[in-house]
């Protein structure tokens, strides 16, 4: 029996020493981005703050970065499918944490929005943790599904619980922004999946539907309460709900320029900054710009290092993307696939907000662009994700894409055996 005992643990030992042996090169282009991003937040932190904080959220936001460094080290040695199976508690907990919201004494109000939880020393919002936990979901149901997709009713496992999600995330936040990333990510993770389903006809018509119905609210609402709130004089801008302000506010910026101020002055910044700025520290509209540190901080961005530095933070952004949609592409399974899918098109749709509302482009909607603002919840939860993707690049076969050479050969059987469903 002793014997036994002894033979199954050094079986153990040899199979962990194994599993870690494989695990030795990492996708150091990946780590490189995300290094530099992290360094950049910092620094643009610190200039965004000081006048008013000092180096007290530089101190706090390095700690928090520091932490989820080491959460990113220790997630990108844990088996990704170890996440598939609690995929659905991880959803649940995740969309109930919405309530919290509402629960006095732990929910939190802020500039109308009731998006936050306090709980002691910490603050976040419940609707960052709705992001990881749907692209672990539909990764896990689009693995699991797979050939029966052909069914009517995979559609609807697959679709229902994002709208679920989606209207909790409106209905109990109404934090627009975080409900469009969550679409966003089961939208494009099922289109990747099976873009050749007949469904997306059926899409297309009812977006073709749904702008017909914008342009029409527009017309008989938005347009009426425009002219209603003008007759009245801009300060009833106050009789409207929070985010008719700010709709009214990004159409007719100059009507309104109380609500549309975070908007304007982040565009004045960077026209000021020009092609290469004032310098890092020397810009001045951070001293009017609300959230310079959080939601505007590209506004910061573009006046202290110009189009050229704008320019560079796109880049690199960029580079992440690609770098995670390669591993996404040459992933062990399909699992491991969409997984790094769905964490690639989280950043992608979060910066193209961002930098959107910077720019007057979009609305404002209240999101932070990824590394780069102020918040210590979304980045931990951004560096965990990157931790799913480099244990994702660990267990590539052959080891494509360790060292970014295109050059190596690559074992197309193993490609086609993960891609053929």
């Amino acid at each position: 029996m002793a014997d036994h005992n002894k033979k199954q643990a050094k079986s153990f030992g040899e199979g962990v020493r194994g599993y870690m042996k494989g695990l030795e090169v990492v996708d150091y282009r990946l780590i490189i981005s995300i290094v530099f991003l992290v360094m950049f937040g910092l620094i643009m932190v610190y200039s965004a703050s000081n006048a008013q904080y000092g180096a007290s959220l530089l101190k706090r936001q390095f700690e928090i970065g520091g932490l989820g460094f080491i959460m990113m080290l220790v997630i990108s040695y844990i088996d990704y499918h170890i996440y598939a199976k609690f995929a659905g508690a991880l959803y649940v907990l995740s969309v109930l944490s919405l309530f919290l919201v509402k629960v006095p004494g732990i929910g939190v109000t802020k500039n109308g929005a009731s998006r936050w939880i306090e709980i002691g020393p910490i603050s976040f919002q419940p609707s960052e943790l709705v992001k990881p936990a749907m692209v672990i979901l539909m990764a896990y149901l689009l693995t699991q599904i797979g050939r029966k997709m052909k069914k009517w009713y995979a559609d609807v496992i697959l679709i229902f619980p994002g709208l679920i999600a989606v209207g909790l995330i409106l209905f109990v936040t109404k934090n627009l922004s975080t409900a469009l990333i969550v679409f966003g990510i089961v939208a494009f993770m099922f289109f990747i999946a099976y873009p050749d389903k007949e469904i997306w006809r059926w899409i297309g018509v009812v977006l073709v539907a749904v702008v017909v119905v914008l342009l029409v609210y527009y017309n008989l609402v938005i347009v009426r309460e425009h002219l209603l709130l003008l007759s009245e004089g801009t300060s009833a801008t106050s009789n409207a709900d929070f985010r008719s302000n700010r709709i009214l506010a990004w159409l007719y910026p100059d009507d309104y320029p109380q609500a549309s101020m975070q908007s304007r002055y982040s565009m004045y910044a960077i026209g000021f900054g020009g092609l290469l700025g004032r310098g890092l520290g020397n810009g001045t509209m951070k001293y009017y710009l609300p959230y310079a540190m959080n939601d505007f901080i590209f506004g910061v961005i573009g006046e202290e290092l110009g189009l050229v530095g704008c320019g560079l933070v796109i880049f690199l952004f960029i580079y992440q993307v690609w770098r995670v949609f390669t591993v996404s592409q040459h992933a062990k399974d399909r699992l491991g696939s969409y997984m790094a899918f769905g964490i690639g098109i989280h950043v992608a749709l979060q910066v193209l907000l961002n930098i959107g509302v910077s720019t007057g482009v979009l609305p404002n909607t209240g999101i932070s662009l990824p590394y780069i603002s102020y918040g210590g919840t979304a980045l931990l939860l951004q560096l965990c994700e990157m931790g799913i993707v480099l244990n994702i690049s660990r267990q590539i076969p052959g080891r494509r894409i360790r060292v970014g050479d295109s050059s190596q050969k690559q074992d197309r059987t193993e490609s086609k055996q993960v891609h053929a469903a």
